[in-house]
C-alpha cells in the first residue's frame, strides 16, 4: 500500500470512530457522513487486499495497457503454409517496388505477448519484438499507417526492431497495420536507409499490397472454416499451398484440375472465362472426354448448358438436362451434341460479385452428383475466384510499380532492369543491341508557357509516337522528365538510325493541339550500340546520352551516333 493510501486509511478510521462513538444527533447530514466514510474505508481496504481488481479496471479503461487486447488473434502458424505463402508473396511484391527497401512482417502472438517476425527480406529485423514497442504498437493502436524518421524516434525503440550496428541518422520507415476483418493482428514494416528515398507513390502501392494481404488473410480464414468441415480438405488446401501470384495461370489451373480429379468422379471437366474481346466464354482448361472441344474454344453462353451458371450467376445441377432444356446445347448450335453428357454440375467464377466464368463437371450417366459434391464444387469455385482475383491484382500492382503513371511506359528503374537482362542475354548469344535516347527540345518553355497539364499531354503524345514505331519485342521507357529511352533487340547501330530518324521526323511534323492550343515541337536523339560502343550498361547509357546532347548542341531535331 502506498504512503498516501496509508494516511487515508488512518484518517478515515478516526473519522468513523468520531462519527459512531461520540454522542450526536442522527440527522441526515451525520448519516450521510457515516455512509461516505465507511464506504471509502471499505474501498481502500479492498484495493489493499485485492490490488489486481484495480489493475483490471485500469486496463479496461486504457486498452493500450491491456495485454488481452489480442484476445481475438489466432496462431496463424498452426494451420498450414497458406499464411506464410501469402506473406512471402506480399513481401516479394513490395521489394519489386523498390530494390532499396527492406521489408519485415510481424504478426502478434497472443500467447507470448510479442510481435513475431513471420517474413523478412533481410536479417536486420529482429526475430521478435515486445508488444509495447512504440513504433509497431502506435500503428497497432491507431489502426493506420505511419511514417517514422530516425530523428524523431528514440534509438532504443529502433534497436528493438532493427539490428544495425551503426546508424546514419537518416533512416526512415513505413509501417502499416495488418488486419483480419476489423481486428489488428500485426504490422508490416518497410525500412529504408535514407528518408529522401521515400516515395509517396510507393507508399500507395505498398498500401495496396497490404490491402491484398488483409483480404487474403480474411479469405483464407473463411475458406479454412469451410474446408475443415470436409473430408477433402487436404486436396482443396493444396491449391492454396501451391498458389503463387507471379506464376503462370496455366500452372494454377493444372493444380485445380488435379484436385478435381481426386475429389470428383466425372467424364468431363471444363473451365471457361469471359473473353476480353466479346461476351463469349473461352475454354481455358478441359479434362476427360476429348472428342468435342479443345482449350481456346469460344462459345456464346446464352443458349448453352455450360454457360448457364455464368449467365444466371448461380450454381446449376441437372441430370438428363437435354430433356429438361431441349432448346439448349452443351456449347452452341455449331457443335454436335451426340456425345450426350447427361448430368451437369456447374458453379460460377466471380469477381466483385459478377460472373467471370464457370467450372463445369459432366457425366455421361444420368445420375445426380451428391449434395456433398455440389457443396465442394461451390467451395472450389469460390476459392478459385479469390485466388484469380489476387493474381489479377498482383499483376496490376506490379504494373503500377514498373510503369510510368502518365505515359504507361516502363519507368526508369524497370527499364534499367530489363536493359541489364538483355545485355546478359546478348552476351550469351552474340546478339547486338541498339540504345536510343530521345529528349524533347525546349520542353521547359512548354510547361512555363502553357502549364503542366498541357505539358503532360505532350509527353503522352510523344510516348505514343515512339511506342507505335518500334517492334513489340523492343523495350520503351520514360527515362525521366521529357527524356525517353528505347532498347532495340538484336539490332545493330546502322539499323537503329533509320528508326530514330523516322520518330524524329514524325514528331517534327505533328501539331500538338489541345484546348485551342497548337504547338509544334522537335526532339533530339542519341544512339549507342552493344557491343560496338560498350559492353556494359553504364557505358552504353553514357555514350547515348552524350550523343543526344551533341544533337541538341547542333540545334536539336536530329539524330547523332556515339563516337
Amino acid at each position: 500500500m502506498s504512503f498516501y493510501k496509508q494516511i487515508a486509511v488512518i484518517v478515515l478510521f478516526f473519522i468513523i470512530q468520531l462519527l459512531f462513538f461520540i454522542p450526536h444527533y442522527n440527522n441526515a447530514l451525520m448519516i450521510a457522513l457515516k455512509g461516505f466514510s465507511t464506504g471509502g474505508l471499505i474501498l481502500l481496504m479492498i484495493s489493499y487486499a485485492f490490488p489486481e481488481l484495480i489493475a483490471i479496471k485500469k486496463n479496461k479503461d486504457n486498452p493500450n495497457d491491456n495485454p488481452n487486447i489480442l484476445k481475438d488473434i489466432k496462431d496463424y502458424s498452426l494451420i498450414d503454409n497458406r499464411y506464410l505463402t501469402l506473406l512471402e508473396n506480399i513481401k516479394d511484391g513490395i521489394l519489386s517496388v523498390n530494390k532499396d527497401y527492406a521489408c519485415g512482417i510481424y504478426i502478434a502472438d497472443r500467447t507470448s505477448k510479442i510481435f513475431d517476425l513471420k517474413s523478412s527480406s533481410e536479417d536486420i529485423f529482429n526475430s521478435n519484438v515486445e508488444l509495447n514497442n512504440p513504433l509497431l504498437r502506435s500503428v497497432f493502436d491507431e489502426k493506420k499507417s505511419k511514417v517514422f524518421n530516425f530523428k524523431d524516434i528514440n534509438l532504443e525503440n529502433w534497436n528493438q526492431l532493427i539490428n544495425i550496428k551503426k546508424w546514419r541518422g537518416s533512416e526512415s520507415a513505413f509501417c502499416f497495420p495488418i488486419k483480419n476483418n476489423k481486428n489488428i493482428i500485426g504490422s508490416l514494416f518497410v525500412f529504408i536507409e535514407h528518408f529522401s528515398n521515400i516515395n509517396s507513390s510507393d507508399k500507395l502501392i505498398i498500401q495496396n499490397f497490404v490491402d491484398i494481404l488483409n483480404q487474403g488473410i480474411l479469405d483464407i480464414d473463411v475458406s479454412e472454416i469451410q474446408v475443415l468441415t470436409n473430408k477433402n480438405s487436404n486436396l482443396i488446401q493444396s491449391i492454396f499451398n501451391e498458389f503463387d501470384p507471379e506464376s503462370n495461370s496455366d500452372n494454377f489451373f493444372k493444380s485445380v484440375k488435379n484436385a478435381c480429379r481426386s475429389i470428383f468422379k466425372y467424364d468431363k471437366l471444363t473451365i471457361s472465362f469471359k473473353s476480353n474481346e466479346s461476351e463469349d466464354l473461352k475454354v481455358v482448361l478441359t479434362d476427360g472426354f476429348d472428342e468435342d472441344i479443345d482449350e481456346g474454344f469460344s462459345f456464346n453462353p446464352n443458349n448453352s448448358i455450360l454457360g448457364l451458371s455464368f449467365v444466371d450467376n448461380k450454381s446449376v445441377h441437372y441430370d438428363d438436362w437435354k430433356n429438361n432444356f431441349p432448346e439448349m446445347h452443351r456449347f452452341d448450335d455449331s457443335l454436335d451434341d451426340s456425345a450426350y453428357f447427361s448430368t451437369v454440375m456447374s458453379s460460377p467464377l466471380r469477381s466483385a460479385g459478377k460472373s467471370i466464368g464457370s467450372i463445369t463437371i459432366e457425366r455421361l450417366e444420368s445420375k445426380l452428383f451428391s449434395s456433398n459434391d455440389v457443396d465442394l464444387l461451390n467451395l472450389l469455385a469460390e476459392n478459385v475466384s479469390k485466388i484469380l482475383g489476387w493474381i489479377d491484382i498482383h499483376r496490376q500492382l506490379n504494373r503500377s510499380a514498373s510503369r510510368d503513371g502518365l505515359t504507361g511506359l516502363l519507368n526508369h528503374k524497370t527499364f534499367l532492369n530489363r536493359f541489364a537482362k538483355e545485355i546478359d542475354r546478348s552476351s550469351r548469344f552474340g546478339d547486338n543491341l541498339g540504345l536510343i535516347f530521345f529528349d524533347i527540345d525546349k520542353f521547359k518553355s512548354v510547361n512555363d508557357t502553357y502549364g503542366h497539364l498541357y505539358g503532360d499531354y505532350v509527353l503522352e503524345e510523344v510516348s505514343k509516337i515512339i511506342s507505335e514505331n518500334v517492334r513489340s519485342i523492343d523495350i520503351v521507357g520514360r527515362y525521366g522528365g521529357e527524356e525517353f529511352s528505347v532498347l532495340l533487340i538484336n539490332t545493330d547501330i546502322n539499323e537503329c538510325k533509320p528508326l530514330a530518324e523516322k520518330i524524329v521526323d514524325k514528331i517534327a511534323k505533328k501539331t500538338f493541339l489541345r484546348d485551342g492550343i497548337a504547338v509544334n515541337l522537335t526532339i533530339s536523339a542519341g544512339m549507342s550500340g552493344y557491343p560496338l560502343h560498350s559492353d556494359n550498361l553504364e557505358g552504353l547509357i553514357e555514350k547515348a546520352d552524350k550523343a543526344m546532347y551533341s544533337t541538341k548542341g547542333k540545334g536539336g531535331n536530329g539524330v547523332s551516333i556515339a563516337e
